[in-house]
């Protein structure tokens, strides 16, 4: 059938091919031979291998072959009838595989002659058979110095396979340990490093592409276990006549084990008091004998190389230890609120003890200031009824025989002692910048106080102004802000339950009072000799105060006028020099820190209204009448004033006109009179005027008259000499004389007037306009005659004609001669200035009031001139 399908095939190619040259019309056919016809023989296939059996990846090589010798053959090739994709003669599996297993045939053409299909040739493919690693010696778990033997089975019992070990999937090769033998491995005397996973590789003799690998076989090989002593019954710390029962535990769970047992390597045997059964030993009743390390030895029944020793169990045996109360938070001496926790101590560290607690013998139960856990007693808030000696009794647990009783603890439980803050510096009141040191002071003595500063319930901490060291605190220079209640607290180091709060202390801290001062007696504005009386007020009622008074800033001391008492001062008697701006400044005795300036007082002082007393009688009227009328002027306008008289000394009257008349009497004129001012209002009275003695007046007086006649005299004399000279010259030429010497009259008037003419106009007695004029006019002319009678030298300065022009000078020698001093010359020029208008009357008749023959008129000046030198104007007739 196949055959028939490959002829079908062909001939459908054939045609294919034939009608595609048909078509292509670029194609030239060529008539076709003829065909010869040949016979072809039946063809056989030969296999290139030499076994019945392939086994998988080997390869092989098919040969079809026919009995001619013939060219240009074609071969067709099927497995099991199915064709395979090839023209060759030779059919090739590089890598057989079991699906290459079957039946193979072919087929030999040429043209349209094809053979016979040829005899099939049998091909068998199959795996390579599995080999298994099994135990022939020994164990699959063994132990280090055991001896092991494995085999690789394989079921094709072929002759011809070749065994190869691998371990962890690396190959085994032989030495000292290890020996291997066709299929065996027997590892003589297993080590740890013999342990991993089996496997073993066949491979066919000449055939290396024929190999099978093994599963895997895993080899434990370990260290014999290590057995350990367990304590099954009892403690490993045991005291006498107790029971003890130790197990030799085993990991490995074998049945086989024998079990040895030693105490301080040394094997144990059974007796009256140890008893050992399978992997335990019990001691019924422990002695101090029993004390030691115990050890137990394993070995496997029939394996006498695997033994192993147990680590080493320390039994103790001994006597039952005495408890002993310690201390473990807290102190033995300790105050209220403070916890304490006891520790019943016992050498023994077993945790089976059973603890109980007694105070002064009896026993302690649990309330909600006591808890017991174990070996401790907490004491969580002592009271003073936790005062007394503590034991602890200890017992194991279900081991009756085991208690003892430690010795006593005693614990003494009180209230802290009360801190009281003092004051070691300063005071309670204190100022500001002033220091103050507070001790907070603690009855108990131990030095363990740790003090905490609070203000106001707020602690304080170190500042520049604040220093605390130990238990005292200074305030370096007091602040209003460090006012306020102080407290200290004082707390146990590391104790902070140890604490108690000292009562409070209150610290006044402010400014130093604001002093003022006020006016107790005067006024602000006060006149000389008034009284003003300031005191420096302070609202702090403290009696400790030192009082300083100042002045524009300088400091006051006491005198005849200012006296201080206390916080006051007192000026008797004001002067100008105590006008200014008071202060006082006020300081606590002792306490130079604490003071403070007073705002200022202004206080002012001012003379009283000056008074002035003068003469109102006319100087005309002086010696003709017998009173002298007395005037007393207040330069103070503004106000109404009464006057009071004093006549040496002593008060004469007070009157309300100004004036005031006297009797011209002997003894009038050698009384000195004075006034002053007096008001119902301040300033009350006025300042007293300067003394008048009226016989200063009349010798004024009479010096002035002698003086005048003298010059009246003196101008008759010069006026007769002018004329006898007139008449007795003869006639000359006469020359023209220049105007320069002399001022004519009406130049006169325009001249400033003479210091004598001012002094008597300003100073003199009032007297009436026409005695006013005649009296200059006389003291015009008289000047020059008046200016020789007080031996006053004239030095000719300048010729002019027959005339020489005068300037007044005074000798100096001459004055030194008459007058013998300063106040003899004062008093000499004012007689002559007082006795010039006297000459008034004198010399009326004189003065020419008209043009006469040889003279228009002569006027005198004291004061000189450049011009006149001495005479104002001289006119010839």
């Amino acid at each position: 059938m196949a055959f028939v399908k490959f002829i079908l095939i062909a001939a459908v190619v054939s045609m294919v091919l034939r009608l595609s040259k048909e078509e292509d019309p670029g194609v030239t056919t060529k008539p076709m031979a003829m065909e010869t016809k040949v016979h072809i023989s039946k063809p056989s296939i030969t296999a290139s291998l030499n076994h019945q059996v392939l086994y998988q990846g080997e390869e092989v090589t098919l040969q079809c072959t026919v009995p001619e010798k013939l060219s240009d053959l074609e071969y067709a090739w099927d497995k099991d009838s199915a064709p395979i994709k090839t023209s060759q003669s030779t059919y090739i599996i590089n890598a057989a595989t079991v699906s290459d297993s079957g039946k193979y045939s072919c087929m030999a053409k040429r043209g349209t002659t094809t053979s016979e299909i040829s005899d099939p040739q049998v091909l068998t493919v199959k795996k390579p058979p599995q080999p298994k690693v099994i135990l022939s010696v020994g164990w699959s778990r063994v132990f280090t110095d055991e001896k092991v033997t494995l085999i690789c089975e394989v079921l094709d019992t072929s002759t011809s396979w070749k065994y190869t070990w691998l371990r962890n999937s690396l190959k085994i090769s032989d030495d000292a340990d290890i020996k291997t033998t066709g299929n065996s491995l027997s590892i003589l005397s297993a080590k740890q490093g013999h342990h991993g996973d089996y496997t073993c590789e066949i491979e066919l003799q000449d055939r290396p592409l024929s190999r099978a690998l093994s599963t895997k076989f895993a080899l434990s090989v370990q260290e014999p276990p290590q057995p350990k002593v367990i304590l099954s019954v009892g403690w490993s710390r045991v005291f006498t006549d107790e029971k003890v029962t130790l197990i030799c535990e085993v990991l490995d769970t074998s049945t086989s084990w024998k079990y040895t047992w030693l105490r301080n390597s040394l094997k144990i045997s059974d007796d009256a008091d140890i008893k050992t059964t399978g992997n335990s030993l019990s001691i019924l009743s422990a002695k101090q004998g029993h004390h030691g390390n115990y050890t137990c030895e394993i070995e496997l029944q029939d394996r006498p190389l695997s033994r192993a020793l147990s680590t080493t169990f320390a039994l103790s045996v001994q006597e039952q230890p005495q408890p002993k109360v310690i201390l473990s938070v807290g102190w033995s001496r300790v105050f209220t609120d403070e916890k304490v926790t006891l520790i019943c101590e016992v050498l023994d560290t077993s945790t089976s003890w059973k603890y109980t607690w007694l105070r002064n013998s009896l026993k302690i139960s649990d309330d909600a200031d006591i808890k017991t856990t174990g070996n401790s007693l907490s004491i969580l808030s002592a009271k003073q009824g936790h005062h007394g000696d503590y034991t602890c009794e200890i017992e194991l647990q279900d081991r009756p025989l085991s208690r003892a009783l430690s010795t006593k603890f005693a614990l003494s439980v009180q209230d802290p002692p009360q801190p009281k803050v003092i004051l070691s510096v300063g005071w309670s009141r204190v100022f500001t910048d002033e220091k103050v040191t507070l001790i907070c002071k603690v009855l108990d003595t131990s030095t363990s106080w740790k003090y905490t500063w609070l203000r106001n319930s707020l602690k304080i901490s170190d500042d520049a102004d604040i220093k605390t060291t130990g238990n005292s605190l200074s305030i370096l220079s007091a602040k209003q802000g460090h006012h306020g209640n102080y407290t200290c607290e004082i707390e146990l180091q590391d104790r902070p339950l140890s604490r108690a709060l000292s009562t409070t202390f209150a610290l006044s801290v402010q400014e130093p009072p604001q002093p003022k001062v006020i006016l107790s007696v005067g006024w602000s504005r006060v006149f000389t000799d008034e009284k003003v009386t300031l005191i420096c007020e302070v609202l702090d009622t403290s009696t400790s105060w030192k009082y300083t008074w100042l002045r524009n800033s300088l400091k006051i001391s006491d005198d005849a006028d200012i006296k201080t008492t206390g916080n006051s001062l007192s000026i008797l008697s004001a002067k100008q020099g105590h006008h200014g701006d008071y202060t006082c400044e006020i300081e606590l005795q002792d306490r130079p820190l604490s003071r403070a300036l007073s705002t200022k007082f202004a206080l002012s002082v001012q003379d009283r209204p000056p008074a002035s007393l003068t003469l109102e009688t006319s100087w005309s009227d002086i010696m003709s009448v017998d009173t002298l009328t007395l005037k007393c002027e207040i330069k103070d306008g503004t106000l109404e004033w009464n006057y009071t008289w004093y006549k040496d000394g002593l008060f004469e009257q007070t009157i309300l006109e100004e004036t005031y008349s006297v009797k011209a009497t002997e003894e009038t004129f050698k009384s000195e009179y004075k006034c002053r001012g007096n008001r119902t209002e301040r300033p009350l009275y006025s300042s007293f005027s300067e003394g008048f003695k009226a016989n200063n007046i009349v010798l004024k007086r009479k010096v002035l008259l002698a003086i005048s006649g003298c010059v009246v005299c003196s101008i008759i004399l010069l006026i007769i000499g002018c004329i006898v000279l007139r008449c007795t010259r003869k006639p000359e030429k006469q020359e023209m004389v220049k105007e320069d010497f002399f001022f004519s009259m009406t130049d006169s008037k325009t001249q400033t007037s003479s210091p004598l003419q001012e002094y008597l106009t300003e100073n003199g007695p009032p007297l009436d306009k026409e005695e006013r004029d005649e009296s200059t006019a006389i003291i015009n002319e008289a000047a020059p005659i008046i200016e020789d009678q007080i031996k006053e030298e004239g030095l000719p300065s300048k010729e002019a004609g027959h005339f020489t022009s005068f300037k007044v000078e005074k000798s100096p020698l001459k004055e030194k001669k008459e007058l013998q001093s300063l106040k003899e010359c004062d008093e000499s020029t004012a007689l002559l200035i007082e006795a010039v208008p006297a000459a008034d009357d004198q010399i009326n008749e004189v003065t020419p009031s008209k043009e006469t023959a040889c003279f228009t008129s002569f006027k005198a000046d004291i004061s000189p001139s450049p011009e006149s030198n001495g005479l104002s104007s001289y006119k010839e007739c």
